[in-house]
Parts: C-alpha cells; structure tokens; sequence
C-alpha cells in the first residue's frame, strides 16, 4: 500500500482495465476521461471533473493516452495544475523524443516524470498482467511502483533517463508489428497453396517459426469470420511503428525490413484507421 494518493487519466481499451487493476489492489484512486468517466470508472474510484482536478488532488498520477498529441496536450496541464514534488506517471507510447520533452516540461513545474510504457495487448491489461518498461529517477521509481504494480506482471527497470522506456517499447513494438506482416505474408503464401490455415499454425507453433503472433494473435483474433476484436485501431498501428522508422532513420541504425513492413502497415491505417488489427490478414491475403 502507499500513502500518496494516485490518480489515473485515460480511461480506454488500456487506460480502464489497468485503472480497475490499481483500484482492485486496495489503492485509493481518483479517475478521469475526456470520453467520459462515469461509464469507465472502476467500481468506488473517486470521479473527476477535469485533468486538472486530478492533478490538484493527486501526488501520483497515470497516464494512458491513445496519441502523442493527447499526451502532450494533458503533460501541459500536469505542468499548470499538479502540486510541485508530484510524480507523472507516462504510460502511453510516445517516442523517447516525447518522453525527453515531457520530462523537462514538468521539472520546470517541480515535478517529476516516470517513463512507464506498457505492452501485452488488451488481453494482458484486462488481466492485470501487463509487462512495465520504466526509467526515472530511483526516487521517483520507488513512488511509482505502487501503482504501476497494480496492473503489472513484471516491471523492468530500463534506464535512469526519461525517453529509455520508450525506446525500449519502440524496440519492442518493431519485432511484434513486423512480425504480423511477415507472418501474414507467409500463411497467405501457404493457403494460395491449399495448406489449410489451421493446420499451419500448428506446424509454425510446434517448429522454429512459433512467436506470439502465430501462438495467440492469429488463434484469438484472426481465424474467425468475421475476424475479433482485438481492440487495437490500424491507426495505433501505424503510429507506433512510425515512431521505430522514423527514429531509426534520423540516428541512421539499420531500418530496411521494418521500413518495408511499415509500408505495409501504413497502407493497411490508410484504407481504413479505425479497422481493428485482427483484419491485417486478410487485407494483406487480397494484395497483389
């Protein structure tokens, strides 16, 4: 338990399930959500007004934002309304560019930046088991940690400087997104074949081409008709990998084969940005 009192900002496919988490874990919360919170807030969570009434009755607080242009938006109002001495927790995927500016925006207000993305899928948050890659100070890691242990499997402790969190999330989400393209690519090829799709899955699951796409993404999402809901937009997608290529380029670290499978992608946003990702394969099953 703590004695800070925790706050949480965002209350979406991710921001919701790890707010009831906290909560669930015997934390006193107070929630906000642009949306509305009412409908989203866990069960006794104190409701908020506004950003900034969380900010004010806050010394930790989360965040979980679905763009960078959100998170910059609502790290301004952290840095007008929260109290000198609190601790902003970053749980959305930015960039470290992003997260290095956020940083400095609240130490300029006397606050203090946790950068904290998170991965695991909705599934993972639905559960409470999502896996946490922190930086920040030892200080402001020690007051965080009630909280982001509340909806966290594993917490692992990346760096001391704001934006190493992110980069290892970039890091992360550049093999998994790839890898539904490559993999998609590869089954498409099998079933032009006549290889029944189950029955690959179950060879690729059992042999050296196994990862978590073909074990639980395909399997959970992609082998119905109409595929599920896995609650991740195309738009994301392509922003979060935008964020690996893009940086990748300006530091001039090798990039060809996710840059090629971001174009991919960004065609996939581009035909439509509100389509869930479970529809990638059959959108790159109909390319030529």
């Amino acid at each position: 338990m703590t004695n800070e009192q925790l706050g949480f900002i965002g209350l979406g496919n991710m921001g919701q399930p790890m707010a009831r988490h906290v909560k669930e874990a015997g934390h006193e919360l107070i929630v906000h959500d642009l949306a509305g919170t009412a409908d989203r807030a866990p069960a006794d969570a104190g409701i908020a007004q506004s950003n900034s009434e969380v900010a004010r009755r806050c010394s930790v607080v989360a965040l979980s934002l679905p763009t960078v242009e959100a998170n910059r938006a609502v790290v301004r109002e952290m840095a007008e309304s929260a109290k000198s001495g609190s601790i902003i927790i970053d749980t959305c995927t930015i960039g470290p560019e992003a997260a290095a500016e956020n940083a400095a925006t609240l130490k300029a207000a006397g606050i203090g930046y946790v950068d904290a993305p998170v991965s695991g899928l909705k599934a993972r948050a639905d559960d409470g088991t999502l896996a946490s890659m922190i930086a920040g100070s030892e200080t402001d890691l020690a007051r965080a940690r009630p909280l982001i242990e509340g909806y966290s499997r594993v917490v692992f402790v990346v760096g001391s400087e704001p934006g190493q969190g992110q980069r290892m999330k970039v890091v992360n989400n550049a093999i998994y997104i790839s890898t539904l393209v490559s993999v998609s690519e590869a089954l498409a090829y099998g079933e032009h074949g006549d290889l029944d799709l189950a029955t690959m899955l179950d060879v690729i699951n059992a042999s050296s081409g196994q990862s978590l796409t073909t074990q639980q993404v395909f399997p959970a999402y992609m082998m119905s008709d109409p595929p599920g809901i896995s609650g991740a937009e195309a738009l994301v997608l392509k922003k979060d990998l935008s964020l690996f290529v893009d940086g990748a380029a300006t530091e001039g670290t090798p990039n060809a084969a996710i840059a090629r499978a971001f174009e991919t992608i960004a065609a996939f946003s581009d035909a439509d940005p509100r389509q869930d990702k479970a529809e990638i394969y059959r959108f790159i099953r109909r390319r030529k």
